[in-house]
């Protein structure tokens, strides 16, 4: 077994990690619910899902380090020995990326049909990815040790390599289709600007820490500073998608029909005054009837040349015939 500083050290640097970005997680979970209640069922399932694999993997994280360093404290080697808990890892991170990625994938689906090639390919990588992880979740609790574990630690760097491969297909999919929609207009452009910066960051980051697991269990197999990697990776995906979730709602207060890359609607944001005090962080206060303000309001129509983003609006209508809906 290597030392603690670069095993379960490093472990533990990551769990440390991974839990503060869980608890960003839950945070951004809350703003989810209170800011998008009509968003479609697709939505909220991913959503469900993501947390649920999220929590399972934060309580593995969190009975490796109570059972190596608190439990068998002093016993060398047990610290060589695998546990249920640290044998799930592959599996449980592979779901919430899988769950997670399921949203971005459908995202540019909707593009069009010119993009349902980049669709095909990324799901096929998320599915090569999953049984990657899978089969190393099989062959954890059938080697039993760390020791006889490290000849296919190739299966972990397989995984996260393909994640990564994914997250680059998808988040260039997505860039060439904002940068194709400008419009010549100050403001509509200055959004699709914070749309593309927004998905390089995300994009980056995940990628950065799959590629970073993938060399690390590829090449430094006799220690665990890959497993660190991997528990901060996985975590970064749930983060990124409630995060763009919630960033629908900045978008569309910068009256942008833009914002609709992320499956959002005018109907997703609440109309209910408890939920808007409580977005606003203002008491709501008794309601009163004794002023009343009446404003009228002309509209000059001004017609606009054709957009070049058409296949946005397809997006935004959800490739239904009616009105714009969430997706």
């Amino acid at each position: 077994m290597a030392p603690l500083d670069n095993s379960w050290g490093a472990v533990l640097i990551g769990t440390y990690f991974g839990i503060m970005l869980y608890g960003l997680t839950m945070h951004q979970a809350y703003r989810y619910y209170r800011l998008s209640p009509n968003d479609s069922m697709f939505i909220k399932s991913v959503v469900y899902s993501v947390l649920a694999f999220e929590t399972f993997h934060t309580v593995l994280c969190m009975h490796i380090g109570y059972w190596y360093l608190a439990t068998n404290y002093g016993n060398p080697v047990e610290l060589g020995n695998g546990v249920w808990s640290v044998d799930m890892i592959p599996l449980s991170a592979a779901s919430v990326i899988m769950s997670s990625q399921l949203f971005f994938v459908r995202r540019v689906y909707l593009f069009g049909p010119k993009y349902k090639w980049v669709v095909y390919v990324a799901a096929f990588l998320l599915v090569v990815e999953l049984a990657l992880l899978a089969a190393a979740t099989a062959e954890a609790f059938i080697q039993g040790t760390f020791l006889r574990f490290r000849h296919v630690t190739w299966l972990i760097s397989a995984g996260f390599g393909t994640a990564a491969v994914a997250d680059i297909i998808l988040t260039t999919a997505l860039i060439i289709t904002l940068r194709s929609s400008r419009t010549g207009f100050r403001r509509s452009d200055g959004v699709i600007e914070i749309l593309i910066l927004y998905a390089v960051t995300t994009g980056l980051l995940t990628t950065i820490f799959n590629v970073l697991t993938f060399l690390f269990a590829l090449i430094y197999t006799d220690n665990l500073i890959y497993i660190g990697f991997d528990i901060v990776a996985s975590k970064l995906y749930a983060t990124s998608l409630l995060a763009a979730l919630n960033s629908r709602h900045s978008l569309s207060d910068k009256g942008s029909g833009i914002s609709t890359v992320y499956g959002a609607n005018s109907s997703s944001t609440p109309r209910n005054p408890t939920v808007l005090s409580d977005r606003w962080r203002t008491g709501q206060g008794p309601q009163s009837n004794s002023m009343q303000v009446h404003v009228e309001t002309v509209t000059d129509l001004v017609e606009f040349p054709p957009r070049k983003s058409d296949h946005l609006d397809r997006f935004a209508k959800g490739g239904s015939g009616g009105g714009v809906t969430a997706v």
